[in-house]
């Protein structure tokens, strides 16, 4: 049973769009699933580094990834994230 207290905080949660709180196993599966995503994606990002020639940053996320590719298949990719392809001088 619940307090009168608990109820009333969680009516507050509730009011606030917060949602409900994860419990203590959801949190530690969660934890679990985001350094195993980590753990996959250090090792792709590896694996482009050795074996792909790619010049990726030590700590770099899938943007990065993605602007090595698009410069690979032949377009510009600025800071801002601006792409366009290459125009070719004739």
């Amino acid at each position: 049973m619940t307090s009168g207290a608990a109820r009333a905080a969680a009516a507050a949660e509730a009011e606030a769009g917060l949602g409900r709180t994860p419990t203590w196993k959801e949190r530690e599966n969660n934890k679990r699933r985001e350094r195993r995503r980590r753990a996959i994606a250090a090792k792709i990002f590896t694996g482009l580094r050795a074996l792909g020639n790619y010049k990726l940053p030590k700590h770099c996320d899938n943007n990065e990834v993605l602007k090595e590719l698009c410069r690979e298949a032949g377009w510009v990719v600025e800071d801002d994230g601006t792409t366009y392809r290459k125009v070719s001088a004739r």
